[in-house]
């Protein structure tokens, strides 16, 4: 039974099951000395057929001896001269002369019919000479089922003529074994009497209704198994083609499919054919830049741009591009090589060198850094897509300067054990999840980690290409057919460097040869990635923002270019390669990721790094599910004490704890003891979503009447870290103050759009203040900039659209949200992606 489950296994599934380990051994050796690379997964498991029993023999043989010399007596030349140990021997020959030839040669037809033919005549050469009256019928039985298993379409016709060639031979040996006494041959059964009938019967008959019982159930199968194949092979072409947008080839593959499919080949066209007439409906709302456009048609309409002269001529080196991706899991495969063969390939490179290198970019900084980054980038890509060979030293301490990677840092202790830091406790193993959920990475059936091709061409075009558009040289004008763009209008130029690169990739995608040369199913994630999404991190692990304002544009972008898990990842994937190629390494070899072993706070790193597996549930949940997800994970993994929580204030205390950053269960308790109005204010407004959905604990007004708009107080975390935990509490009230004001400016609404909508308070000047030198500086105001933004300024509030901020607790009552009712703390269920909790 494990020998016919092995034989049905393709070559890459030969491995251990754990239920036999020296079976699995054999297996994987007879793979090892029998297999070639050529093999498709029939030869396989022919070639297991063959060998399987051949050791399974010459273990036989091997047994049979031992026994005789441990029973029968010692080994000498009469004990040699035993017909029967002679026929046992010369069978070990033969299944050394059969697998000696299929090593050589392969399992051709020629050592097919061999392998048949030498084991029916050595079974009648046997059975009539060296082991009379052995009924051979048994074996030529097993030599049948082997024939029928070695058989291929292309071979069928010579393999079913060789078994009549056998069935002949077993014809003859029946026929002997019968009336054998009669013709002297077997001698030593003279007085033993054998019935021809019963030989025939039990012998002949039972042969024969074997070899066609198992010959017809065999072709059955291989019937079904081709028509299975097919389907398959069908299906997969069909979803390939769909998968890059390609509707039309889709369809003429499937016509192909259902003219040459018959009989329950049809069922799997029936469905697909229906999934394509659904997307060719769809059609017509997918993004153009998906889609193969003429190059000479967008030059006519946009003659003006720099880069159309520049890269006029230019192509992309598609084969140095697939080289790279090729070699970039081979050990030998060194960065500084890596480094030649992005700068020959990617034309777009060329951009960072229009005009003058020392121009300021709209960055502030120099072409010559901005290049610099983009390799960072390329640089940092590189150590994380060979995190398990040598990408983690890479990235830590760099490399030297003949490119081979260092193993420690040459500098300073200081900078030594940041480094050091980084190799050993940064998130290496979320990295690679997210690379696999980002289907840049994949494991093979045999445990293997491999790149997708695609997928990883696809985002070397893009790390290429995000940051030419800060050359101002390049911005282009917004045509009139495309006005108003974001807010630009037409013949205006695009000022933001992700708009103007966005809309080149949306409208003129021809004029970019890297992205034109993608399949559309590879453009899909560049477009999602260049999509503006307002997406601030630091405001999700922080708790800094309400989830409508942190996450509304982001799953706009997700719902507008249909994203994916899978694209959600890949845009966090270039996210945290370019911020970790963003420090400038000058004319040094490369020095590592110094942004994330020298600049980087490794907790905020990590809190990073964790957050992308909740940020990319929005493909399929909504902004508060995430949001609310991700603040009781991260409180779980905090772990302040769940006891100083009072009803109602749970989303207010897990946002505190996510501010504070370092003092989480000080920041809580500091909450809790808060005076009662100043808690509910807290609660309430850090409760509030700016979205028509709530937080499921957040306080019961605020489930039943919810209103907005939401606030957002701008450097709140940093406000509260400033202070640490010495003066937390005044922190507190500092902040309650600041939210009194800023519902004063930005009055409740309960209106549909009103509950939506959100509203910044920028305290950036006093987020470097300790409390005593904010009330010392008192009074301060709030200043409304436009209808949803206001800024804390120092002095009286005198005009409208300003309202004062109180700086020290109010001795009386002030106008606002209700008092949240007191009473003991009570256990509180928080569930995260690993399941529930109950304090």
């Amino acid at each position: 039974s494990r020998q016919r489950r092995c034989f049905l296994m393709p070559a890459s599934m030969v491995q251990c099951s754990g239920q036999c380990w020296l079976a699995d051994l054999l297996l994987h050796w007879l793979h090892q000395v029998f297999g070639r690379s050529g093999d498709t997964k029939e030869d396989i498991r022919q070639k297991m057929c063959v060998a399987v029993v051949g050791v399974v023999e010459l273990v036989s043989v091997l047994v049979a001896l031992i026994y005789d010399a441990l029973i029968m007596g010692p080994v000498n030349a009469e004990w040699l001269q035993n017909h029967r140990r002679i026929g046992i021997c010369s069978s070990a020959v033969l299944v050394v002369a059969n697998l000696t030839c299929m090593y050589y040669t392969g399992l051709t037809l020629a050592v097919k019919i061999f392998v048949i033919l030498s084991w029916a005549v050595w079974i009648l050469a046997t059975s009539l000479w060296a082991m009379a009256g052995y009924p051979g019928w048994v074996l030529i039985i097993l030599i049948l089922d082997v024939s029928i298993l070695l058989q291929k379409p292309e071979h069928a016709y010579v393999m079913r003529r060789l078994d009549c060639v056998v069935l002949a031979l077993g014809t003859i040996h029946v026929t002997f074994f019968a009336y054998g006494e009669a013709i002297g041959i077997y001698a030593s059964l003279a007085s033993t009497r054998f019935s021809p009938a019963s030989c025939w019967v039990t012998g002949m008959l039972t042969l024969v209704v074997n070899y066609y019982s198992v010959q017809g159930y065999a072709n059955s199968a291989r019937k079904e198994a081709s028509a299975l194949q097919a389907s398959v092979f069908l299906a997969y072409k069909v979803a390939d083609k769909l998968a890059n947008y390609d509707l039309e080839a889709a369809e003429h593959l499937l016509q192909g499919g259902y003219s040459q499919s018959t009989g329950d080949g049809t069922e799997i066209v029936g469905p697909l054919f229906h999934l394509l007439r659904n997307l060719k409906a769809y059609r017509p709302f997918l993004p153009d830049a998906l889609f193969k456009a003429s190059a000479d048609d967008m030059l006519a309409q946009i003659q003006s741009l720099t880069f159309v002269e520049e890269l006029a001529h230019d192509t992309t080196d598609w084969d140095r591009v697939h080289k790279i991706v090729q070699r970039l899991r081979e050990t030998e495969y060194r960065l500084t090589e890596f480094q030649e063969d992005i700068e020959a390939s990617f034309c777009e490179l060329r951009l960072f060198r229009v005009h003058a290198l020392d121009q300021p970019w709209s960055s502030g900084r120099t072409a010559e850094d901005e290049l610099h980054r983009t390799m960072g980038a390329f640089y940092s890509l590189y150590c994380f897509l060979r995190m398990d060979l040598d990408g983690q030293d890479v990235l830590a301490y760099g490399i030297a300067p003949e490119g081979s990677p260092r193993k420690a840092a040459l500098s300073t202790d200081t900078e030594y054990r940041k480094r050091d830091a980084l190799r050993q406790n940064f998130r290496w193993e979320s990295t690679r999840e997210l690379l696999l959920h980002a289907e840049i990475l994949k494991v093979t059936s045999a445990g293997k980690v491999s790149l997708n091709h695609d997928r990883t061409v696809a985002l070397l075009v893009l790390t290429a290409i995000h940051d030419i558009m800060k050359n101002k040289a390049l911005l282009p004008t917004v045509q009139p057919q495309h006005a108003p763009y974001q807010g630009t209008k037409a013949n205006e130029v695009i000022q933001d460097h992700d708009f103007a690169l966005a809309y080149m990739l949306e409208h003129f995608p021809s004029l970019l040869p890297s992205f034109a040369g993608l399949e559309a199913a590879q453009r899909a994630p560049i477009l999602f990635t260049t999509s503006r999404m307002n997406f601030n991190n630091g405001w999700l692990v922080q708790g800094e923002a309400p989830p409508g304002l942190l996450f509304s544009s982001f799953k706009k972008c997700i719902v507008k270019g249909r994203a994916s898990e899978a694209d959600i990842s890949f845009y966090f994937v270039h996210w945290l390669t370019d911020l970790a190629g963003s420090e400038l390494y000058q004319q040094r070899p490369w020095p590592g990721s110094e942004k994330f072993a020298l600049k980087f706070p490794q907790h905020v790193l990590s809190a990073f790094i964790d957050s992308f597996s909740f940020v990319r549930q929005l493909a399929h949940q909504s902004e508060v599910d995430v949001m609310e997800d991700y603040l009781k994970d991260r409180w779980l993994a905090l772990g302040p004490p769940v006891s100083l929580v009072p009803e109602g204030c749970e989303v207010a205390s897990m946002r505190l704890a996510l501010m504070a950053q370092g003092f989480e269960a000080d920041a809580v308790a500091a909450f809790a003891e808060l005076p009662e109005q100043d808690r509910a204010c807290l609660a309430c407004e850090l409760a509030r979503t700016g979205h028509s959905q709530q937080f499921s604990c957040a306080p019961a007004e605020i489930r039943n009447e919810p209103a907005g708009p939401a606030l957002l107080i701008y450097y709140a975390p940093a406000l509260l870290q400033n202070t640490k935990s010495v003066g937390i509490r005044e922190a507190l009230l500092i902040l309650c103050g600041v939210l009194r004001a800023a519902r004063e400016i930005f009055p409740l609404d309960k209106s549909p759009l009103g509950m939506q909508s959100h509203a910044i308070i920028r305290i950036d000047a006093i987020k470097d203040m300790m409390p005593t030198e904010i009330e010392k500086m008192s009074p301060w105001h709030l200043r409304q900039t436009s209808s949803t933004d206001a800024v804390i300024v120092q002095g009286e509030a005198i005009g409208p659209g300003e309202a004062a901020v109180e700086c020290r607790p109010p001795t009386t009552p002030i106008s606002g949200p209700r008092s949240l009712p007191k009473r003991p703390p009570q256990p509180m269920v928080l569930r995260s992606q690993n399941g529930a909790r109950k304090f």
